[in-house]
Order: structure tokens, then C-alpha cells, then sequence
């Protein structure tokens, strides 16, 4: 019932691990809480949309100013306005050739807008830009690898950053398709099959959360690595307790970058001073929530994390929804909403944790946390039902659009004026001290790829000596085959019996 975002291997891992005891409840889903409803929210509509069925598929909508776009796992993706909900148009991508022989098309990690274009993966291996107005495909491309994270473009739209299965990230030009550059790193042998959706920093940065506990800095221009933020590390006795993966979206707030692991570790990193302003032990492999003062987190056992962002202490943390597989959480007005497998969803007062209303909205389930624009609720079931939801009770419309107003100024303005390029780290992606000069630099540059050389030659030279030693035996094992075979020869035939000469062969020949 519950869904796990680890990779293939995990679940027989997890067999081994606790046992076959059928009696172990430990990681059982608690009962849904029983909750007095403190003040009633209205459904102003809903629309079927597809949905995933048991497949895992984050498939989060995009919103412009008037409309919403969102997916199905098999293909269509459509437009709808927000004021009611109406379907403006739908595209069918399962109808394209490459699909035809597939399941379905797979889409998978949700719709990216800028302007007048949507982007979407597959894990068919292609990323579908479309254009906004009507659906019609601009281009494609056929990445060779899963795309199960939502793609990213950076702040005018001029460029669209790609994450795969295997690591590898790409940028594309977002008018012609033409691939500009490919980086990455090597995925884990056990990893989540969750991937954390990248974050373009204006026109010039953009940052990504990789399977092996950290955060890379790239340069937009040509990929490069700049900075790297260790948020988990991989350690433990097994495979399993080594991931380490970070697959929450790096969240940036000001100068702070929010980022979490699945192996405990959320940091805390100033880019103002380049270091780490706090890690703190909150395990986690969903999107944060945020406001003005406060950070909320889903860890993977359901407990919901309430942290105040200026000293970094925790304000609350509910226990009520353990292993209920909670949504990461959305702040919507004073409230942290989530939902649960069940189809539950429910309000915790930003205050002190408490759950303020309850409702079973589809049985669905959900999976992804839920989106705010313009004043709404919107969530997303596992049926691929969406619905658009809005506060009744008086004083909470306008709060919620005060706190949505206040956390896009503070997304708009991350980063801003800050140069996210480590000390001593130029374009090139080269690390290096602080302190070493632009000379010192070429001239340990020079050095490595002597030593790089070096060690080519040595490696060549030692296969060179393990060839002539192979030859060498070879030519002597063929000696020694020669000189047995003419030695059977020699010995053998004579004899009563093979191989043994008769008593007579030694006689003087006068007495034979």
C-alpha cells in the first residue's frame, strides 16, 4: 500500500533486514486522527486529469497567471483555466512514434512552464517541450535515460536543465532543441528513485541534488562545477544504510540554501560567508514548505517538522500521521497542509503543530504536496483528480494571499547580488585555495597533468611488460608441449605394453 521511492533494490534489502516475521508492526500506518474541524474549506472545482495509478510518477502541475497545466502517467497533458477549471486544450504524447511500441508514454516529474513554454520528461528517455498556447509540440529530444524529475528553466527561458536516471544533466536551448552541454555525476549502486528537481538561480547558476549526498553548483554558461555543498554522507555497514541521496529540491531563501538527505542531515549554507550556518539531524526525501520565518519538512516516517529559520530551534513536530506516507508539506495562509495515502488531507496550525481541519478528499491517495497561486489550494490525486480548494472561514483568504505574495518575493529575490562561485573557483570548475594567484593556479594545473601523465606512462609501460611476459610464456609453454610430444614418440610402441621396451631390444645382437 505504501510507496517507496528507493530504487529497485531496496525493498529486498528491506526484506532481509527486518525479517519475516509477519507480527513486526513497527512501520505499520498509524489510524487517520480523529480531528474537530476549527473552520470549513470549500472545493471551488475539480477536473480528472489521467493520474498515475500505483506507478511512481511525481507529477506536479505548472501554473501561469490565469491557467494550470498538468500530466497523466500515459501521456495526455492539458490546460485548464483557474477561475473554473475549464479544459482550454489536450495533447495526446502517447500518439507519438516513439511510444508507439511502449507501455504508454511514462511521463513522469511533473510540467515546467516559462512563458509560452512547457517541458515534461519521460521514462521512455525523452524530455517534450510544448508550447503553452495550444499543446503542439515545439521539439523533442531523446535523452537515452529515464527523466523522473521535473525539468527547470532558468530565469528568462532562454535555456531548459535536464536531470536523467543515470546522473547526467543537460541544458538545452529552449527555442531550437540544440543541446548546449551534458555534466553529471555517477549515480549510486543503491539510490531513491526519487531525484531532486534542479534550481535555476536567475540566468546564471543553477543547483542540483545528486545521489551522492550532495548539492552541485553549476554554471549555466557551460556547466561547470563551482561549489559543492556536502549535505549527507555515505556511511554505514551496508548498501542500505549508505544512501544518502538528496532528493528534496535544494530550496533557496536569501543568502541560505535549505537542502536535506534520506541518510539524516539537513543543512543549513550561507552563501554570503560559504559556510554551513547549521545541520541539523531531520532525515527527508520530500520538498520543504516555507514562510517568511519558518521551514516544515515531511521526514519518510510521516512526522511533520516545524523549524523557525532564524535560530534554526524546532517549534513543533506532529507524530500523528506516522508512516501514513505524508506529502511533502505546502504553507497555505497559517497552515502546513498535507496529504496521505488514504486520501486524507489535513491542516497543522504553523503555530504549534496541532491538525485544525481534516478532510477525505479522494481515496485515491496523494503523493505530491499541493500547490498555492492566487489564492487557492490546489492538490493533485493519484487518480489524477485535481482539485482547486479555497478557505470559507473569514480573515483566511486574504492571509493566505498575504503569505503567498510574501514567499514569491522571497523565491524572486534568492541569490540575488551573491556570487555562488566557491573562493578561489573560476569558470572553469577548477577548486582551488583561496589564496593561490591566477599563476600559482596554471602552475598546479601544469603539475597535475604531468603527474596524470606520468602515471599514464607507467600504467602503459606496465602493460607493455605484461604483454611481452604473456608472449615469453607462451613461446615456452609451447617448448615444453614440443618436447613432450617427440619424448612420447621416443618411448612409446616398442614393447609388450605401450611405452615399455622388451627385455630382448637390450640383448648383444650375436645372442638374440
Amino acid at each position: 500500500m505504501l510507496k517507496s521511492k528507493l530504487a529497485i533494490a531496496l525493498p529486498a534489502a528491506l526484506l532481509l533486514l527486518a525479517g519475516c516475521s509477519s507480527s513486526d508492526t513497527r512501520f505499520q500506518p498509524v489510524e487517520s486522527p480523529e480531528v474537530e474541524n476549527r473552520f470549513a474549506v470549500a472545493e471551488l472545482w475539480s477536473s480528472a486529469t489521467g493520474g498515475v495509478s500505483d506507478f511512481f510518477s511525481e507529477l506536479e502541475a505548472a501554473f501561469d497567471e490565469r491557467n494550470v497545466y498538468t500530466a497523466s502517467r500515459n501521456g495526455d497533458v492539458m490546460a485548464f483555466t483557474q477561475s473554473n477549471g475549464d479544459r482550454l486544450w489536450e495533447v495526446d504524447l502517447s500518439n507519438e512514434a516513439e511510444n508507439q511500441d511502449k507501455r504508454s508514454a511514462r511521463l513522469s516529474g511533473g510540467v515546467a512552464i516559462n512563458g509560452s513554454k512547457l517541458a515534461i520528461g519521460s521514462e521512455n528517455g525523452y524530455i517534450y517541450v510544448l508550447n503553452s498556447a495550444d499543446g503542439s509540440i515545439a521539439w523533442k529530444h531523446y535523452l537515452e535515460a529515464e527523466v523522473v524529475a521535473r525539468p527547470t528553466f532558468n530565469a528568462s527561458g532562454s535555456k531548459l536543465f535536464v536531470l536523467d536516471s543515470r546522473g547526467n544533466f543537460s541544458a538545452f536551448d529552449t527555442l531550437s532543441g540544440e543541446l548546449l552541454w551534458v555534466t553529471g555525476d555517477a549515480p549510486q549502486a543503491l539510490r531513491l528513485r526519487a531525484q531532486a528537481n534542479p534550481l535555476a538561480v536567475g540566468d546564471e547558476y543553477v543547483l542540483v541534488g545528486t545521489s551522492s549526498g550532495r548539492v552541485n553548483v553549476l554554471l549555466q554558461s557551460n556547466g561547470a562545477t563551482v561549489n559543492q555543498i556536502t549535505v549527507g554522507e555515505a556511511i554505514g555497514a551496508n548498501a542500505l544504510e549508505r544512501v544518502a541521496d538528496v532528493s528534496t529540491s535544494p530550496l533557496l531563501l536569501g543568502n541560505m540554501l535549505y537542502a536535506a538527505s534520506f541518510s539524516g542531515s539537513l543543512v543549513e549554507y550561507d552563501f554570503g560567508t560559504f559556510n554551513y550556518a547549521a545541520r541539523l539531524g531531520y532525515q527527508s526525501s520530500r520538498d520543504f514548505g516555507f514562510d517568511e520565518n519558518s521551514l516544515v519538512l515531511t521526514s519518510d516516517d510521516g512526522t511533520v517538522y516545524c523549524i523557525n529559520r532564524s535560530d534554526n530551534s524546532q517549534r513543533w513536530a506532529n507524530t500523528q500521521l506516522s508512516y501514513r506516507n505524508v506529502t511533502g508539506p505546502v504553507v497555505y495562509g497559517n497552515y502546513a497542509v498535507v496529504g496521505d495515502y488514504e486520501g486524507y488531507v489535513y491542516f497543522l496550525d504553523m503555530q504549534d503543530g496541532s491538525i485544525d481541519y481534516k478532510e477525505s478528499l479522494d481515496s485515491s491517495g496523494y503523493y505530491v504536496e499541493g500547490q498555492v497561486k492566487n489564492g487557492n489550494l490546489y492538490l493533485l490525486a493519484r487518480d489524477g483528480t485535481l482539485s482547486c480548494l479555497r478557505y470559507e472561514a473569514q480573515g483566511q483568504n486574504s492571509t493566505a494571499a498575504q503569505v503567498e505574495s510574501t514567499n514569491e518575493a522571497l523565491l524572486a529575490s534568492a541569490g540575488q547580488g551573491l556570487t555562488l562561485n566557491h573562493p578561489g573557483v573560476y569558470d572553469g570548475g577548477i577548486y582551488a585555495p583561496s589564496s593561490m594567484s591566477q599563476e600559482q593556479l596554471e602552475a598546479r594545473r601544469a603539475a597535475i597533468r604531468r603527474a596524470v601523465a606520468q602515471q599514464e606512462a607507467q600504467i602503459a609501460a606496465q602493460r607493455r611488460a605484461a604483454a611481452e611476459a604473456a608472449k615469453a610464456r607462451a613461446e615456452y609453454e609451447a617448448r615444453v608441449r614440443a618436447y613432450e610430444e617427440e619424448r612420447r614418440k621416443q618411448v612409446s610402441g616398442f614393447g609388450i605394453a605401450p611405452g615399455v621396451r622388451a627385455a630382448m631390444d637390450d640383448e648383444p645382437e650375436g645372442q638374440k
